[in-house]
């Protein structure tokens, strides 16, 4: 952000890379289920972690000049996509097209700053007439070739249309940019909030839109369910909710309360969440997790358990990206995309 910044902002981003983190390199298969992803429907706590740091994605774009600029808007979403699929090739070689989580944040940011450009009374309306649309094509409207309405792993219009255009199935394919760019402006409309009516002003309209937000989604899930793979509307109004209480948590312990200290660790990663993406998606990943990962996890499950191993090697990951980011912290380095 620019200007004054808000810290619980900062905290709430990191929160996010640290649930990214132990997802994403949990030693072995013994860790708990909430940060293995839902196998198709349903909500874990590994599902929420990306929508959290999406809509904090938004929250920063009212404060941000860049966001009006479009030529400032089309750099960035170039170098995200680029970058993740450098990232996603140093993973997986030249044979996987894509661009992954990055190519994602890409998409759904520059689809929500095409919303954005819409007159402001109509995209909180365009934002809703998105969500209605594409619950009533999921549930009405036949996958071509099929004859019938379908959300099942191999058939719904989410892969139809990722196998169209060539791509792979998966919940950071382009059939996602969509109804994450609404995660995105959901966040965007948390940072107005705070611009206007300022953090304790804010506060209270962010815990009521996330109750609302929590309670469509709950009442849209029997309809259409909660499901990360598609990101289906009510997984985007559910998880908006419970964005919008986990920032309204972080802001009113940071920045209201006072309460710094204890969560500086993510507030440092969360400065530098680029930095912290790409190492532990190379160091971790790309390298350690061919040959280190396995013999470390059997060092470790041979000393305790495969349960405490799955754990250890996650918050190894952690501790090693958060050196990274404090040593950059240390020296006034914070790196933008």
């Amino acid at each position: 952000m620019e200007g004054q910044r808000l810290h619980g902002v900062d905290v709430a981003r990191g929160l996010a890379v640290v649930g990214m983190l132990f997802v994403d390199n949990r030693g072995n298969a013994a860790i708990g289920t909430q940060f293995v992803h839902a196998p198709w429907h349903g909500l874990r706590v590994a599902d929420v972690v990306f929508p959290v740091f999406l809509l904090v994605v938004g929250v920063s774009m009212p404060f941000s000049s860049r966001a009006d600029r479009p030529r400032a808007v089309l750099l960035r979403v170039l170098k995200l996509a680029a970058l993740g699929w450098l990232i996603v090739t140093a993973k997986y070689g030249f044979d996987v097209v894509g661009a992954g989580v990055l190519g994602h944040v890409a998409g759904a940011y520059l689809l929500c700053w095409l919303l954005l450009r819409l007159p402001r009374r109509a995209q909180l309306p365009t934002a809703v007439g998105v969500l209605a649309v594409l619950t009533l094509v999921a549930v009405l409207v036949p996958v071509p070739g099929s004859g019938r309405t379908a959300v099942e792993p191999d058939l719904s219009w989410a892969h139809w249309l990722d196998q169209t255009m060539g791509l792979t199935f998966s919940a950071e394919a382009p059939h996602s940019y969509l109804p994450s760019a609404v995660t995105v402006f959901l966040g965007v409309l948390a940072g107005r909030a705070l611009l206007e009516h300022g953090v304790r002003g804010a506060l209270p309209r962010m815990v009521t839109g996330a109750a609302v937000l929590l309670v469509l989604g709950l009442a849209l899930a029997p309809l259409l369910p909660v499901n990360k793979r598609l990101w289906t509307p009510s997984f985007v109004l559910v998880t908006g909710g419970i964005g919008l209480l986990v920032l309204a948590a972080a802001l009113w312990l940071v920045d209201v309360r006072g309460v710094r200290r204890p969560f500086r660790p993510a507030e440092v990663m969360g400065l530098n969440a680029i930095v912290a993406f790409a190492v532990s998606e190379l160091v971790f990943r790309a390298v350690l997790s061919h040959g280190v990962q396995p013999v470390v996890d059997r060092w470790l499950t041979d000393l305790t358990t495969a349960t405490t191993s799955a754990y250890l090697y996650a918050a190894a990951s952690v501790v090693v990206v958060w050196g990274v980011c404090q040593v950059l912290a240390r020296r006034g380095v914070v790196v933008r995309v």
